[in-house]
């Protein structure tokens, strides 16, 4: 039996906080949890020194942690190397459960990432006629005979506990194509390299929010080719043109896979997983006013702006949907995303069901950061803001996390620990009571004899 003690303790209900508690774990589940620091004799004992001890954070939209292809544009899976450390990065964060979103992965492709972790990977399905459609529109490089010849219903009969993610940035010419597919072109056609920020800033003005070429700013348009540094090596129309080639080809059919992936979800009784950005929200919204279980993906996306994010967050309230409010790299690299003000925004207004990554082009954010920023900011109360990692998504994505999320008699052992004096500080994580994470030079862990 494993006993930590002296640990303040977050529950994952939303509201409880216990100080100078213990909890107890044998055969990787929760077994007691007790005030004081009395302990069942034989035990090994950790004494937590007050830190706080919460369920084990679950993330429900990231990428890159299978061998099959990233994103809804069905690029070529990552490397071992980065998978495996995409993974370290989530655990070394907190996180015991992800959910990849990259709905092109095969069965084996998802069995086959789970040994180089002890974290819980599950995987959602989108292997939908219009989905590949939108992937081979833009890239599709990824996609072999065997995921072109393969069935949504063999991912799902294979463990899938979501449809999704019906379209992405990467489709819908949204942060995926800022950060990969525009700064590619851009580079092949003239050489010089540019930023997300600098990709987005030609988009927009090319084609407006909504994507439209009637939609170009001239005026925009030119100053965002001299910040970028272009000036003289694109012309407005060249440039115009590179971008529509980036960003148009997957648009109808990216719109069309979050229709059929919302039937389908409808059909096996699984939650969709649909992108959420100015190009796709019609969409989205029809898919929660049918009936679906819809996780609207990242509602704060920063391609909204204030305004039009809060009207689009009530009408998906009102739809029934559930509203992800993610940080990119908002709070830390700010690669992708500049600022957290959107998830601020929204989580002053009541609005976020659940938080995750997503990506963020790879700098994602550890999800111990966003916490120290929300809570040190009084946004939420701590105990308000564990639940959004903890029980929220287990509850949201009922076969994702199942008897997870929560402390409390019976549910399975995945902890996380981190420092009362820095709260983005991960002294410890367990899985399934197994420690499988410690930033300490040794565990700490002794037998209760020795106390």
């Amino acid at each position: 039996m494993l006993a930590l003690t002296n640990a303040t303790v977050i529950t994952g209900d939303g509201r409880t906080l216990l100080a100078r508690a213990t909890v107890l774990a044998a055969d990787g589940r929760i077994t007691g949890l007790r005030a004081g620091s009395g302990v069942p004799a034989g035990a090994r004992v950790l004494d937590l020194e007050g830190d706080y001890l919460l369920p084990g954070f679950i993330n429900s939209h990231v990428h890159g942690v299978t061998f099959g292809p990233l994103f809804a544009s069905g690029a070529p899976p990552l490397a071992e190397e980065a998978i495996r450390r995409n993974l370290v990065r989530h655990l070394a964060a907190g996180t015991t459960t992800v959910l990849s979103v990259d709905g092109f992965a095969l069965p084996e492709e998802v069995a086959e990432a789970q040994h180089l972790s002890p974290l819980t990977i599950k995987t959602s399905a989108g292997l939908t006629p219009a989905a590949l459609t939108a992937a081979q529109a833009v890239d599709g490089a990824g996609l072999t005979e065997r995921h072109l010849a393969a069935s949504l219903k063999e991912q799902v009969e294979a463990g899938a506990v979501a449809i999704g993610e019906a379209g992405s940035g990467h489709t819908l010419g949204g942060g995926g194509s800022e950060y990969m597919y525009i700064p590619r072109r851009i580079k092949e056609e003239t050489g010089v390299e540019i930023s997300p920020a600098q990709a987005r800033a030609l988009k927009e003005a090319a084609l407006g929010k909504e994507l439209d070429p009637a939609a170009r700013d001239e005026a925009a348009l030119q100053a965002a080719l001299a910040g970028a540094g272009l000036a003289g090596r694109l012309t407005p129309a060249r440039a115009q043109a590179l971008i529509a080639a980036c960003v148009l080809p997957g648009l109808k059919p990216a719109r069309r896979s979050i229709a059929e992936a919302a039937a389908t979800a409808r059909h096996f009784g699984l939650p969709l997983i649909a992108h959420t950005a100015p190009p796709s929200l019609a969409a989205v919204l029809a898919a929660a006013r049918a009936g679906t279980r819809t996780i609207a993906a990242h509602t704060n996306h920063d391609s909204f702006t204030a305004g039009a994010m809060l009207a689009a967050a009530r009408a998906l309230k009102r739809a029934g949907a559930i509203l992800d409010g993610a940080t990119f790299d908002s709070f830390g690299a700010r690669r992708t995303t500049e600022s957290p003000a959107n998830l601020v925004t929204l989580l002053k207004a009541g609005l976020v069901d659940l938080i995750t990554t997503d990506y963020g082009g790879g700098f994602f954010d550890p999800l111990p950061l966003a916490l120290k920023a929300i809570v040190g900011a009084g946004i939420l109360p701590l105990p308000a803001a564990v639940r959004l990692l903890t029980a929220a998504p287990a509850a949201a994505l009922p076969g994702l996390a199942p008897e997870r999320g929560r402390i409390a008699p019976g549910y399975i052992a995945d902890l996380t620990v981190l420092a009362r004096a820095d709260l983005a500080r991960v002294r410890y994580v367990f899985i399934g009571g197994r420690q499988v994470f410690s930033s300490e030079v040794t565990s700490g862990i002794t037998s209760s004899s020795d106390v």
